[in-house]
């Protein structure tokens, strides 16, 4: 009789363990998180940073420093988004969730000390589950982190031209006008956009705003078949008009 509550009061005990543990591992939150993949990040102050993965719980939207990201420059060495380094840049949080975080850029001392990107820099962002029990505890990610290390790359621009009047008349002024955008804003004022017919280049415009502009009046009578082209610098890639699926522009001299 006593060998029989015995076996069963170690059942019941081994059944109350069991479902003890099933209920602390229903409860507790998934505190390694993984990263799929990292969108693009240029040199811009403002811009949209996409991580995707799992495991990141769920975050409020801010601007500041936070518990569990890292955004390290690995070749300037500073850092942005950590709270307990006290960061002076901090990030631009725009939304959080589980599965994929955006950022909208950076802020606080942003742009001092050299605390800017540079194409090539190395970047390591480190993210810890924002339901880990109380956060991250150190840099090492001992403590459920995942570190991710991309490169800073150069915006993709996009140009295009046009062309008044059009058609012209022959040794009548024409003006040709491109625009150069990207993601991040214009280029810089100031910097060169050519305009060619083929190889020869017809001409030079200085970008202001996003647009540069060129005028002539030496065509020769017929079809031509003009391009612009953005040479690119240390922050905007090279882009012509001519790129993609697009074709150059066609202006006629009557």
């Amino acid at each position: 009789m006593a060998n029989l509550i015995l076996r069963r009061s170690c059942l019941i005990l081994l059944a109350m363990v069991a479902a003890a543990s099933v209920a602390v591992a229903q409860s507790e939150p998934t505190t390694t998180p993984k990263i799929k993949s990292v969108s693009k990040i240029t040199t811009a102050e403002h811009q949209t940073i996409t991580i995707t993965g799992s495991g990141f719980g769920t975050h409020a939207a801010y601007t500041g420093d936070t518990a569990y990201i890292s955004f390290y420059d690995e070749t300037k060495k500073w850092e942005a988004g950590y709270e307990p380094d006290n960061d002076t840049v901090t990030l631009i949080v725009n939304s959080w969730t589980n599965t994929k975080i955006t950022l909208g850029g950076f802020a606080g001392a942003w742009g001092t000390n050299g605390w800017t990107l540079a194409v090539g820099n190395k970047e390591e962002i480190r993210l810890w589950n924002a339901q880990g029990a109380g956060g991250p505890f150190g840099l090492s990610c001992d403590d459920g982190c995942v570190k991710k290390t991309v490169k800073i790359v150069a915006a993709d621009t996009s140009s295009e031209i046009r062309s008044s009047p059009n058609p012209s008349v022959y040794g009548e002024p024409v003006t040709f006008t491109a625009v150069v955008t990207s993601g991040d804003g214009p280029p810089r004022d100031g910097e060169t956009v050519r305009f060619m017919e083929g190889t020869t280049v017809l001409g030079t415009g200085a970008l202001h705003g996003g647009t540069a502009r060129f005028t002539t009046s030496t065509l020769e009578a017929g079809s031509h078949q003009i391009t612009a082209v953005y040479g690119g610098d240390s922050d905007f890639a090279k882009s012509t008009s001519a790129d993609g699926d697009s074709v150059p522009l066609i202006h006629t001299v009557n």
